[in-house]
């Protein structure tokens, strides 16, 4: 007979039972030499003993590493089935399949083997160059010291922070002064508890102060439609799902646009109602455009709710006029649409002929919003984040959200749905306030600030140029001037070979483009058709984040590539 091997669960439970059987049998035995032991009570106690010990090995429920209710054909409870198929239809091109594949080079490039799983050639580069997202420290940006002093001081507990004998031999005074007014307008917590799911009034008021000071104080403000959010893109997705109310939605997109509109549009269930931007006019806007498209969404039986503009421009860099952000106003007012004012690169204008001009400054100018609550002629939300400008802090999520004429109904509504995640982070919400006020004219720091962002902005203005310039220089190449934001969004002319390649391959043109640039330079860019463009237009988009030398040396990479990419597919 083969003897059993039981699991140790099994084993431990026999051991136990027969020591248990040691000390009863012979008591039951001991006991019948007075009194006659009863057979019954033997059998049943031995039948015990011999099941705890086979009955492990027979039966699943005792083995630790079985469970009796899973059936191994049984698919798992959530697939890709019964997956919610808007998640499964939605798609994001910045952390795309190109992005992935840079991942992993750079994976096999810091683990010191420069060879693909696929072949035994080198890669030819010692670094990805990531320029696919714009994440500024990532690549290089330092972050400013003054926000940072004063941040690090609201988390630390008092009595090494502010309130340290050597505080001021190590910050400035007036980050102690702004770290001390935080910490009380958050009630001496600091940052470690909850605030008000709109955000803490301290930070929101700093928020009105920036409003105040770029449009005008004679444009109306109110703290109580100011709302802090984890960067613009959580209120956007906030925005999109209030108006998102059913399939028949919705909301005017143009193309190309940045994917974290497509990509939440679709996660709703709504629909994508595209508007081209004029690539041979500077991305500009085109009012017979927008008409076309909104009566074609219609007669299509959309039901046409929103209205998004992002200017500056992600990912064509282009600054619109102020007549044509009057223009936008003025359409969304007269179709009854609520305008999604994407106004992220505000500080990014890098063309001397340019201007930012706020929809909320152009909503004024136009006469819509009236001296009351209530008497506005557009609902508007405009948006704004600590990611980009000068600051760069994306990873402390901080932004917010303005809302302009919208009923209170609706307000509240939107408060409902941000105090079920209870508040933004707050190391976002005061990086927010940081970048909206900063230090004052004649305070210790103001000088020290301002000659950081300055320097800052003066490269982002010379890495633009470096690199339109240099794309659009190349033969196949036409790149628009990037008069704003932090991209470039060349058009590329590719073979028909390169063309039927990617059919065959089941992947776009410019994405078979862009994991050829990346495999042979270790430049990551994002297909262009990952933001939308017309038919057979190909392209990326390309940040300038990184140094100046290395994008002086990617715009080179660029170039040989492109030739030698265009011979392989000729």
């Amino acid at each position: 007979m083969t003897p059993v091997s039981l699991p140790p669960v099994a084993m431990a439970r026999t051991k136990r039972t027969r020591r248990a059987m040691t000390k009863t049998i012979p008591a039951i035995v001991s006991a019948g030499r007075k009194t006659k032991p009863n057979p019954l009570l033997l059998v049943l106690l031995l039948s015990l003993c011999l099941a705890d010990t086979s009955g492990a090995a027979t039966n699943p429920s005792l083995s630790p590493n079985t469970n009796s209710n899973t059936n191994a054909n049984t698919k798992k409870r959530l697939n890709e089935e019964t997956l919610n198929q808007n998640l499964l239809k939605m798609e994001y091109a910045v952390r795309g399949t190109v992005v992935i594949a840079a991942d992993r080079i750079a994976g096999e490039l810091r683990n010191g083997s420069k060879q693909t799983p696929t072949t035994t050639k080198k890669h030819p580069f010692s670094k990805i160059v990531y320029t696919n997202i714009g994440n500024p420290q990532s690549v290089g940006q330092k972050p400013l010291t003054w926000p940072r002093q004063v941040s690090a001081l609201v988390d630390l507990p008092n009595e090494v922070g502010i309130d340290h004998p050597k505080a001021q031999e190590l910050f400035p005074a007036d980050a102690i002064a702004r770290a001390r007014e935080i910490k009380r307008g958050l009630g001496g917590h600091g940052s470690g508890a909850y605030s008000h799911s709109k955000g803490a009034a301290c930070f929101r008021e700093d928020v009105l102060s920036f409003l105040r000071q770029r449009d005008g104080e004679e444009v109306p403000t109110d703290i109580e439609d100011v709302f802090l959010a984890n960067g613009a893109s959580a209120a956007i997705s906030h925005l999109l799902t209030a108006l998102v109310s059913d399939p028949a939605c919705g909301i005017m997109i143009p193309t190309p646009q940045y994917p974290i509109y497509s990509a939440t549009i679709d996660l709703l269930g709504g629909r994508r109602v595209g508007y081209y931007l004029d690539e041979r006019n500077k991305w500009n806007l085109n009012l017979e455009e927008l008409e076309r498209s909104l009566k074609e969404a219609r007669e299509q039986g959309t039901n046409v709710v929103g209205f998004v503009l992002i200017n500056p421009g992600n990912p064509t860099g282009a600054v619109l006029s102020r007549e044509a952000v009057r223009d936008v106003v003025r359409f969304c007012s007269r179709h009854n649409l609520v305008l999604l004012a994407d106004e992220v690169y505000q500080e990014n204008v890098y063309d001397e002929d340019a201007e930012f001009y706020s929809c909320k400054r152009a909503a004024y100018d136009v006469g819509f919003l009236g001296s009351e609550p209530g008497t506005e002629a557009i609902e508007l939300a405009s948006f704004h984040s600590t990611s980009k400008g000068v600051f760069g802090e994306c990873g402390r999520r901080g932004g917010y959200m303005e809302l302009t004429g919208f009923d209170q109904t609706i307000k509240d509504q939107l408060y409902k749905l941000a105090s079920a995640s209870l508040c933004s982070g707050l190391n976002g919400q005061c990086m927010t306030a940081l970048m909206c006020r900063g230090p004052s004219p004649g305070d210790e720091s103001y000088e020290s600030h301002e000659a950081e962002k300055t320097a800052i902005f003066e490269s982002l203005k010379k890495r633009a140029r470096i690199v339109e310039e240099g794309l659009d220089a190349i033969p196949g190449f036409s790149c628009q001037p990037a008069q704003g934001s932090m991209y470039c969004f060349p058009s590329v002319e590719l073979p028909q070979g390169a063309i039927d390649r990617a059919r065959e391959e089941g992947k776009t043109p410019d994405t078979l483009y862009a994991l050829s640039l990346l495999e042979r330079t270790g430049i990551c860019v994002v297909p262009a058709s990952g933001f939308g463009q017309e038919a057979g237009r190909y392209g990326f988009r390309t940040t300038f984040l990184p140094p100046e030398d290395d994008m002086a040396r990617s715009v080179e990479a660029m170039k040989v590539h492109h030739q030698e990419f265009c011979e392989r597919y000729s």
